[in-house]
């Protein structure tokens, strides 16, 4: 499968943008294992809620150990998505198929 915006289908694509491949949810720290995630989406009691996440994706840069307030969500082709240091129990990520 080929990875980046400009290889999708509009199939795809649509499917992509309605969430319709279903989702990955990270509710303690720990890692999605290997896969297909074109997002996530942090999640939070109150908006200073942090959750520390490392992403290692298919076509560019990883991110290593960044920061996320709750709210936050990021796009990419991402492989596997880690969740370390959550601030509390209340901090989830949801990690999206695509």
């Amino acid at each position: 499968m080929a990875y980046g915006v400009q290889k999708y289908t509009v199939q795809e694509s649509n499917n992509l943008k309605l969430g319709q491949n279903g989702f990955k949810e990270l509710a303690s720290a720990g890692n999605t294992g290997d896969g297909n995630f074109v997002a996530f989406y942090v999640t939070g009691a109150v908006a200073t809620d942090v959750a520390t996440i490392a992403a290692t994706s298919h076509v560019g840069d990883d991110l290593t150990a960044t920061p996320f307030l709750a709210g936050s969500i990021v796009y990419g082709p991402f492989k596997k998505i880690t969740m370390s240091s959550p601030t509390d129990a209340d901090v989830h990520v949801i990690c999206y198929y695509g």
